[in-house]
């Protein structure tokens, strides 16, 4: 017997949704636009989307539930669960960039878990970039893969300084030897391994808990300039941990009054 949900008073109707899991509250927002309206008046979800490229995918209490698109109609909202422990469906989307934007508002989701940069059309990922910066959601983590042929790099990592990243940032691109990008806001871990682009007055102004730079430009008198800066009190007071890989550290010049290679054979422990 059909249920007359939009008749539900509006607390116990909110109840109903609360009950349901990501694949059957978006089947039910599709519905029709006044229960899409009720479901996104519902308040702001403690869920988180992850985008990996191919897939969208909804984090609900340890549980993933998998979006991807189709064009179609036969397999429109098809679940499956083909290794019984993650769930699977396709939704009616041209691409996962307009999918991701979808689930975020009718799940009114709040928080990226992880965005995984692994494309080539600057354009696709320059709408799904401004669509995070205008809802001002927080990203946990961003990951840059080394494959995309992403020619615009500059005004990609425009965007992504825009963005609202609170806990990593890797970078795993190699970028032109003339590109250049300055980082005035920083997560709280990143991991950059075509780092030459990355001076020493950006990592002056790091409030980082852990730097990672490989392929670095750094020279011993950058290095040297850090460690002084953060031998004074209040310095770098997040920094736990910090790795430079760079050819251009020799044995010639002093860092803190040292040669390199400099050694710790005492306790290595950080409490």
């Amino acid at each position: 017997m059909p249920i007359a949900l939009l008749k539900f008073p509006t607390d116990l109707l909110r109840e109903v949704f609360q009950q349901c899991d990501p694949f059957e509250l978006y089947k039910l927002s599709k519905c029709s636009k006044r229960i899409q309206k009720s479901i996104r008046s519902g308040g702001t979800k403690n869920w988180k989307l992850i985008f990996r490229g191919n897939l969208v995918i909804v984090s609900v209490d340890g549980l993933h539930y998998n979006f991807d698109v189709t064009e179609n109609p036969d397999e429109y909202f098809k679940t499956e669960n083909p290794r019984g422990y993650e769930n699977y469906i396709t939704i009616p989307f041209d691409d996962n960039f307009d999918a991701f934007l979808d689930l975020l508002d009718t799940f009114r989701i709040r928080i990226v878990e992880y965005l995984r940069i692994e494309f080539g059309s600057f354009e696709q990922f320059s709408k799904l970039a401004r669509g995070l910066i205008e809802r001002n959601i927080e990203i946990e983590e961003v990951l840059i893969e080394s494959t995309p042929q992403v020619k615009k790099v500059d005004k990609l990592m425009t965007l992504l300084t825009q963005m609202n990243t609170t806990q990593k940032f890797k970078c795993l691109k190699k970028f032109p030897p003339k590109f250049r990008h300055q980082m005035d806001k920083f997560p709280k871990n990143i991991l950059i391994y075509s780092s030459f682009w990355f001076t020493i007055d950006q990592l002056l102004e790091s409030t980082c808990v852990r730097i990672e730079l490989h392929g670095s430009m750094l020279k011993n008198q950058d290095i040297d300039l850090f460690f002084q800066k953060w031998k004074r009190s209040g310095s770098f007071p997040n920094l736990r941990w910090l790795e430079i890989f760079s050819k251009n550290i020799d044995d010639k010049s002093p860092i803190l009054g040292m040669i390199p290679p400099i050694e710790n054979y005492g306790n290595r422990s950080i409490s």
